[in-house]
C-alpha cells in the first residue's frame, strides 16, 4: 500500500511540473499572474489532478489493494500486470497532457472530447503530429522526461502484511481495501462538500479570468468530464451574412433609464416556484403565495413566461447572462470556461458592488465557479451564513442548506452592509426535495396535491418577512427588485404537464419607486405588453434597458420592458428537443426537421418561428465554438 501511495504522489507531482512547464512556455500569454496567484492555481490544479489521477490508476489501485494471497501478490506475472496498467494509461494521459501544451496556442483551452469528434474527417492529423513533434520538440523532450520517470520511479509492491496470520491479513487488507476505495471515490469525486463530482467549471474558482483556467485543469480530465458529451457543429441552418438578420444576439437599449441615477438591483431566483402553484398565474393557487401574489400586484409580471431549461444549473446561466440551455447545461459542458457576458461584467464597470447569494453548502451545484466566470465580486454561502454571528447556527435543513426564512435574513442583514449602487442575487433552497419545513411550520401551511406545495407557502412567509425588513432600509425605495423562478417542480394539473406547461414560471419587476405609495398614490409603470411571451433569458437585456445601458451587449434574450417584443417567442429545451413557444402554441424541432406543432398556429407563424428558431440555435453554436458570448464594453461608457 505504501508503494502505491508513493506511485500517486509521483504522478500527482508530474502533473503540477506539467502545470508550471505549461506556465512557462506560455509566459506571452499570462503576463499578468502574480507569483501568489499562480501558487493559488497550482493548489487548486491539484483537486483536477487527483480526479485525473486516480480514473487513470483505477485498475493499477485495484490490483494493489485487492485483499488475494501474498504468494499471489509476489508473483512475477502478477507484478509486471500491475506496473502495465500503472505505466500506460498514465503514460498515455501525461503525453495527452504535454500535447496540449502546444495545441493550446491555437485553441485557447485544454482539449476536450469534442476534439475527436471536431477532426474525425481529418485525413492529415498524422503528419501534422509527426510535424508538432519536431516544431515543438523542448516539449516532446518534456513528455520523454516524464515517462522515463515513471519506469525509474515506480515502486513494485512489496508485502508488508507478510508474517502475519492468514484471519487477520485478510481482515487487515479486506479493510484497506474498503477505506482506500472509499477515498479513491471521494478523490474521484473532487471531494465531499460537492453535490455533483467536480467539473472543468470548477476551475473558475481559482482563476481571474478564463484563459487562466487552462492552467488550473490538465487534459485527461478534461476529456474524461466530457466522455458523455455531444460535441457541437454547427448546422449551417443559414449563411453568415443571412444570420444577424433574423437574429441577433448584440443588442443595445436606447431608451432612457427609468430611474434616476444609479439604482439598485437585487435578483431573487426562487427555487422551484412553478407557475401552477404561484397565485397570480394561477388563481387557484392563492393560498399559498399570498404575499408574492400582492407584490406581483404592484410590479410589471408576465402571465406567459419560460425556463429555458428544468434544472437549477440551467437558471444560473439564462438569468444572470442570458445564456439559454442548449443541449447540455452549460455550466456541466466542455464550454463552461468560455469568456462570457453578464448582468455583473457590465454593472461591475460602472461602479457597482456585484454579489451572489445561495443558502446550500459552498460549492453546491458549481454556482460559485460560474459567479467568478461571471463576474460577480463576491459569493456568500452557507460558511458565511455560519460565519455570521447574528445566524441561527442551527437553521440548517439537513438536505440542501439553509432554511429561506433563516437564510432571507441573512441575505437582508447583509444588503445593508454592501455600498450602493449594488447588484446582488440569492437563489432560495427549501422548495426542494425532500420537501421539509422547519418544524414550528409542520401541519400550519396550506396543503396542496403535492409536497411542494407546502414549501411554496413557507417561502412565501420568508419573503414577506424579507420585504418587510428591506422596506424599512434607506437602500430599499432605490431599488428595482427581479423575482424569478428556476424551473418548474411537480406538477399536478394536465395543462402545466405538458411539454410547454413543464416550463411555466413566475417572472415579476417589482420597482418600489413606481409601485404604490402609503398614501396610496400610484407613480404608474410605463406602458409595458406583459402577455408577451418572456424567458428567463430576457431579464438581461430588459434590465439594461431599465438602467438605460446605451452600450453594445451580448444577450440571447430580448428587451420586453421598453418596447414591443420583436420576436414573441420563447426556446426552451426538452430532450431531445427544440421547443419555441408564441402564445398561439409550440412547436418542437429536433435539429433537423419539425417533430411537432401544437396548438393554433398560422401557417405563417409556424414557418417564421422555425426560421427564428434556427438561427437561435446557430447563434447558440457558432459563439460557444468561437468562444464570443460576450460583446466588448468601451471603457468610457456609462450608464445614462
Amino acid at each position: 500500500m505504501i508503494q502505491a501511495f508513493f506511485n500517486i504522489f509521483v504522478l500527482m507531482a508530474f502533473y503540477t511540473m506539467s502545470r508550471l512547464f505549461f506556465y512557462f512556455i506560455n509566459l506571452g500569454i499570462f503576463t499578468d499572474v502574480s507569483f501568489s496567484h499562480l501558487i493559488e492555481m497550482l493548489g487548486g490544479g491539484l483537486r483536477f489532478d487527483l480526479t485525473a489521477v486516480l480514473y487513470l490508476s483505477s485498475v493499477y489501485l485495484v490490483l494493489t489493494l485487492l485483499p488475494l494471497p501474498v504468494k499471489w501478490r509476489s508473483n512475477k506475472v502478477y507484478s509486471r500486470v500491475q506496473k502495465f496498467f500503472y505505466i500506460f494509461p498514465n503514460a498515455i494521459g501525461l503525453l495527452a497532457n504535454s500535447a496540449d501544451m502546444a495545441y493550446f496556442r491555437f485553441s485557447d483551452h485544454r482539449t476536450t472530447c469534442t476534439f475527436f469528434s471536431e477532426f474525425a474527417n481529418e485525413t492529415n492529423l498524422f503528419s501534422i503530429f509527426i510535424t508538432s513533434v519536431f516544431q515543438f520538440w523542448y516539449i516532446t523532450l518534456f513528455a520523454i522526461l516524464l515517462i522515463i520517470g515513471l519506469f525509474i520511479l515506480y515502486k513494485p509492491y512489496k508485502p508488508c502484511l507478510r508474517n502475519i496470520k492468514s484471519p487477520l491479513y485478510y481482515t487487515l487488507a479486506s479493510l484497506s481495501f474498503i477505506v482506500c476505495g472509499f477515498l479513491t471515490v471521494v478523490g474521484i469525486r473532487g471531494g465531499l462538500n460537492d453535490s455533483r463530482p467536480i467539473t472543468m467549471d470548477a476551475a473558475m474558482k481559482y482563476v481571474d479570468r478564463p484563459a487562466e483556467s487552462s492552467l488550473v485543469l490538465n487534459t485527461p480530465f478534461c476529456i474524461i468530464r466530457t466522455i458523455s458529451y455531444e460535441s457541437l457543429e454547427n448546422p449551417h441552418y443559414f449563411a453568415d451574412d443571412q444570420l444577424d438578420d433574423i437574429m441577433s444576439p448584440i443588442h443595445s437599449a436606447t431608451c432612457a433609464p427609468l430611474l434616476p441615477g444609479t439604482p439598485n438591483v437585487v435578483i431573487i431566483i426562487l427555487e422551484g416556484f412553478a407557475a401552477e402553484y404561484v397565485g397570480f398565474c394561477n388563481p387557484a393557487s392563492h393560498i399559498f403565495t399570498p404575499f408574492l401574489d400582492s407584490i406581483f400586484a404592484e410590479s410589471i409580471a408576465f402571465s406567459h413566461t419560460y425556463a429555458t431549461g428544468r434544472v437549477s444549473v440551467d437558471a444560473t446561466p439564462a438569468v444572470l447572462s442570458s445564456i439559454p440551455k442548449m443541449y447540455d447545461s452549460f455550466v456541466l459542458s466542455s464550454y463552461s470556461t468560455n469568456t462570457l457576458s453578464s448582468i455583473a461584467d457590465i454593472l461591475n464597470k460602472r461602479g457597482y458592488n456585484t454579489s451572489f447569494f445561495h443558502g446550500a453548502p459552498n460549492g453546491s451545484m458549481g454556482f460559485d465557479s460560474f459567479m467568478h466566470n461571471a463576474k460577480f465580486q463576491h459569493y456568500f454561502g452557507m460558511n458565511e451564513y455560519l460565519a455570521d454571528p447574528a445566524s441561527d447556527k442551527k437553521a440548517y435543513d439537513g438536505s440542501w442548506g439553509i432554511w429561506d426564512e433563516d437564510f432571507l435574513a441573512y441575505f437582508e442583514r447583509s444588503i445593508a452592509k454592501l455600498p450602493e449602487p449594488f447588484l446582488t442575487s440569492v437563489f432560495t433552497v427549501t422548495s426542494h426535495h425532500p420537501f421539509n419545513v422547519p418544524d414550528k411550520y409542520k401541519g400550519k401551511l396550506p396543503e396542496g396535491k403535492v409536497p411542494l406545495c407546502r414549501c411554496i407557502a413557507y417561502t412565501d412567509i420568508a419573503l414577506r418577512k424579507f420585504f418587510a425588513a428591506a422596506s424599512q432600509e434607506p437602500w430599499f425605495i432605490n431599488t428595482i427588485f427581479i423575482l424569478v423562478a428556476d424551473h418548474t417542480n411537480q406538477p399536478s394539473l394536465p395543462e402545466y404537464s405538458t411539454d410547454e406547461g413543464l416550463f411555466r414560471i413566475p417572472l415579476a419587476f417589482y420597482i418600489p419607486a413606481l409601485a404604490k405609495n402609503s398614501d396610496s398614490t400610484t407613480i404608474e409603470y410605463p406602458c409595458v405588453d406583459t402577455t408577451t411571451v418572456a424567458s428567463q433569458v430576457d431579464i438581461f437585456p430588459s434590465l439594461m434597458a431599465l438602467l438605460g445601458y446605451s452600450e453594445p451587449f451580448f444577450a440571447f434574450g430580448q428587451d420586453i420592458i421598453s418596447a414591443k417584443k420583436q420576436h414573441n417567442y420563447a426556446v426552451t429545451f426538452h430532450y431531445p428537443y427544440f421547443q419555441i413557444i408564441s402564445l398561439n402554441g409550440y412547436i418542437q424541432f429536433d435539429g433537423k426537421k419539425v417533430v411537432a406543432v401544437k396548438g393554433n398556429i398560422p401557417a405563417a407563424e409556424q414557418q417564421e418561428m422555425v426560421r427564428y428558431l434556427k438561427a437561435y440555435i446557430q447563434q447558440y453554436i457558432v459563439h460557444v465554438l468561437n468562444n464570443t458570448l460576450y460583446c466588448p464594453i468601451p471603457s468610457n461608457s456609462a450608464i445614462k
